[in-house]
């Protein structure tokens, strides 16, 4: 590099011949006279001296041959000869002063100070910019209000004077439901199976009280669920202690009613149905715990399969309405159902 280093044009070495220079004791060869054809002679052919035998031991550094020690002529050293000094030896100049130079291709210091001063100053560019980007970047719009339009449903007039009417998504069944229940007809809701409970899931369904005591609490419930087999007490039985096995705590002491006929009237004929009840008892000191609770089902028997309505309440809801809910179970004719659109919601 030229800021660290000698220039590649330096090929001398820092060595001079002076024999080159003009006034520093060198010669010039246009000033030589004419040397003897003959070249090398014994004797001085300018002295007219006759050659001398062997030299004598006063002759000084000038050998017998004529030629001076190192192989050079006397004759190309003698003043008489050349008209002027002898040439002077050559030897190694150096300007005065002038500092050693640097080995070539090993970076100073320096350098590397002003690498790192670069690579910090990148740094820095590359940090600040991006923290300016992310600064002038606008930040996430917050979501806005979203409105729900809730699905058409079927509607069909409740038949216990002052209650609800729960239907099915097609209208063609329906039950009633006392004051203070909620009809929530497209809600599914019930228990996973474990391996200590048997589960069970219902639609179509209702609730009462619901997050009296945490958010999946409810002082009662109802839904249709379906089991197997057409024997629509033994169905109505198994739903019971299905929903018992799976709501209540294990210990809790469970007493069936005797089993009630019942009738469920459909469009144009009345099938005969099933009712059982059964009271839950529980202990503890827990203030969530229900002391006791009123479980009752109707099943509608087919050939093969049983339609089953639950309900199941604490005392906040009377054993008597909950016997007035399940008989309210019935088909409703296609001119008593009417379709309505709820208005939207906005969340």
């Amino acid at each position: 590099m030229g800021l660290f280093g000698r220039s590649g044009r330096e090929d001398d070495g820092g060595y001079e011949d002076n024999a080159a220079l003009t006034g520093v004791g060198g010669y010039e060869p246009a000033d030589a006279p004419g040397f003897p054809a003959a070249g090398y002679g014994t004797g001085s052919p300018v002295s007219g001296q006759p050659a001398a035998g062997p030299a004598e031991p006063d002759a000084g550094p000038w050998s017998a041959q004529g030629e001076k020690s190192g192989g050079t002529p006397w004759y190309a050293e003698d003043p008489a000869v050349t008209g002027h000094a002898p040439r002077a030896e050559p030897r190694r100049i150096r300007p005065t002063g002038r500092p050693p130079a640097r080995l070539k291709g090993r970076p100073s210091r320096a350098l590397w100070i002003l690498v790192a001063v670069i690579a910090l100053g990148v740094a820095a560019m590359n940090f600040f910019g991006a923290a300016r980007h992310h600064s002038a970047s606008p930040s996430t719009p917050s979501r806005g209000p979203v409105t729900f339009q809730p699905e058409p449903h079927v509607v069909v007039p409740a038949v216990v004077d002052g209650w609800s009417s729960v239907a099915a998504r097609d209208g063609s069944f329906a039950y009633d439901v006392p004051p203070g229940w909620t009809p929530e007809p497209g809600v599914v809701h019930g228990w996973d199976g474990t391996a200590t409970s048997p589960g069970i899931l219902l639609s179509t369904t209702a609730s009462a009280g619901r997050g009296y005591c945490g958010s999946d609490s409810r002082h009662g419930g109802s839904g249709v669920t379906t089991e197997d087999g057409g024997n629509a007490e033994a169905a109505a039985r198994k739903a019971v202690g299905d929903l018992i096995g799976s709501a209540y705590a294990p210990g809790a002491k469970v007493t069936y009613a005797p089993a009630q006929d019942a009738t469920v009237p459909l469009e144009t004929t009345t099938r005969p149905a099933r009712l059982v009840l059964a009271d839950v008892t529980q202990d503890g000191t827990d203030g969530c715990i229900q002391k006791h609770v009123t479980v009752g089902a109707l099943a509608l028997a087919t050939a093969t399969r049983s339609v089953v309505l639950l309900a199941y309440t604490d005392d906040t809801t009377s054993r008597a309405d909950v016997v007035r809910l399940l008989r309210s179970y019935r088909g409703v004719p296609a001119a008593d159902r009417s379709t309505t659109t709820p208005p939207p919601t906005t969340r």
